[in-house]
């Protein structure tokens, strides 16, 4: 069909080339005069020429249009792809920093709270070597390395990377000091002020001439007088001891024990806990005694101390 039309207006050659080419339609009717219709196949050429340019140029046009609308499409969903990127960047950026802030914090207040807690220790053990010195000796040493503005930096960090593993260590440690310093015997074996008739250390022999070594103190109480423990501990020994009467005996660890003589009455039994101020038996006259009071003895690690200084610290 398209052949055959392009044939039919295509303009014969030589000289019938050379003249108007034209297409005359004719239209007859019954009892009406012929109309003739005369096209200027040129013309309708030229002006189908010129429309197909013109389709030409608009379907260009329209797919130049959607190719652009496509690729904008495209760019504007890759540039929102790119912008929930930057903003999962951004709120990934702003989280790290607020937990840096945080973590920043949380360090600075930790270390506020261990050098407070390291300050009580220290307190706590310097009060122990002036109050109680016999706890003062412990032994010190290992190689020393000069502190130096070359390894400071170094040794700072070696410090911080030890942070946790230090206070790890310094927890026990301070729960050990809280233990020893509320499991110490300390005050008085006896409510209220009391006169004292000998003190620790050498003396008269109250029973003959000479003298000897008096390993307590001595408190002047009425028989029957409470007589109280002096620190937390663990009931070793209750009853008759020879020469020390009825006695008591309480571990109070730590390598602190105290002995509780010449009673009158044993309130307590071998195994028994006791509380500070817990009365564990009566004053009396039993034993080796020249009349109604209570010796009362300290042992550290073995050894006989001086009950005096913990009979006055609180």
């Amino acid at each position: 069909m398209l052949g055959w039309l392009r044939d039919y207006l295509r303009k014969p050659e030589g000289r019938a080339g050379q003249h108007p080419h034209y297409l005359e339609i004719m239209v007859a009717r019954t009892g009406q005069p012929a109309h003739t219709f005369r096209i200027n196949l040129d013309t309708l050429k030229k002006s189908g020429r010129a429309l197909g340019m013109l389709f030409l140029a608009w379907f260009g046009g329209t797919f130049y249009v959607a190719y652009s609308h496509i690729s904008n499409m495209e760019a504007i969903a890759s540039a929102s792809q790119q912008a929930e990127k930057i903003a999962q960047l951004e709120s990934s950026n702003q989280r790290l920093a607020e937990e840096k802030q945080s973590m920043g914090q949380y360090v600075f207040n930790l270390r506020a709270r261990v050098e407070e807690l390291a300050v009580r220790v220290h307190g706590m053990v310097n009060r122990t070597q002036t109050e109680f010195p016999v706890e003062a000796n412990r032994p010190q040493g290992g190689v020393a390395i000069p502190l130096s503005s070359a390894n400071a930096a170094e040794m700072m960090r070696k410090e911080f990377s030890l942070f946790d593993e230090n206070i790890d260590n310094l927890l026990p440690e301070l729960e050990t000091t809280l233990a020893r310093e509320f499991s110490r015997p300390v005050g008085s074996p006896i409510a209220g002020d009391i006169d004292i008739s000998s003190r620790y250390g050498v003396r008269n022999n109250p029973f003959g001439s000479g003298h000897e070594f008096h390993n307590g103190i001595d408190f002047i109480v009425d028989r029957g007088t409470p007589v109280l423990a002096t620190g937390p501990g663990r009931i070793e020994a209750a009853g008759y001891d020879g020469p020390n009467g009825n006695r008591v005996a309480i571990n109070h660890g730590f390598g602190y024990r105290s002995v509780y003589a010449h009673l009158s009455k044993v309130s307590v039994k071998p195994g028994e806990t006791v509380e500070r101020g817990q009365a564990v038996g009566l004053s009396g006259n039993t034993g080796r005694s020249s009349g109604p009071h209570l010796h009362y003895t300290l042992y550290y690690r073995g050894q006989t101390i001086n009950p005096a200084r913990y009979v006055k610290a609180n």
